[in-house]
């Protein structure tokens, strides 16, 4: 390199860092008045597709599609069973399937993403506008060992367990 120095600076917030793989696992319910109208969000991820200006909005967010859409990388082996599929994606352990209730509003999924632009950040600014009860929030990000666990308290969500369920780094 012709004896130049190389400076690197890397960046990690509290929870996410841009670049690698960070999985989403998720069952909640939604708010009934927005029911109507999710179904094209929670199977599609069609965020800018939304009757609602918040939902829509967030549709504009690098990436917002991929939850609850973004296939599995580099997540735990525990997230995933056989059968695999020719792009081997397995089926998906826990109830954590792509699944929505408009009747309940119980929305189910599972997912990973690079976060670019801070999208689960963003997507953690709406969740508690359009979601009334949280079963299950977990984030791993593929180099920690264990994964975090979230809830929605007093309008905003919050890490509730910095070590929620031990993966172990591959």
């Amino acid at each position: 390199m012709n004896g130049d120095k190389i400076t690197v600076l890397f960046k990690r917030k509290e929870v996410f860092i841009m670049g690698m793989y960070t999985g989403i696992r998720f069952k909640g319910y939604v708010k009934s008045k927005f029911r109507d109208d999710f179904e094209k969000i929670a199977l599609n991820g069609e965020w800018e597709n939304s009757n609602d200006e918040v939902l829509k909005s967030f549709g504009s967010v690098s990436r917002a599609g991929f939850i609850p859409c973004g296939s599995l990388c580099y997540m735990p082996n525990e997230w995933e069973t056989a059968p695999y599929d020719k792009y081997k994606r397995g089926v998906p352990t826990d109830g954590f399937d792509r699944t929505w209730n408009k009747q309940t509003g119980y929305w189910t999924f599972q997912c990973s993403l690079k976060n670019y632009d801070d999208t689960i950040e963003e997507w953690f600014k709406i969740l508690p506008y359009f979601i009334e009860k949280i079963e299950h929030l977990e984030i791993y990000y593929e180099e920690d060992d264990y994964s975090k666990q979230y809830d929605i308290i007093n309008g905003e969500v919050k890490l509730i367990n910095d070590k929620f369920v031990y993966y172990g780094w591959y």
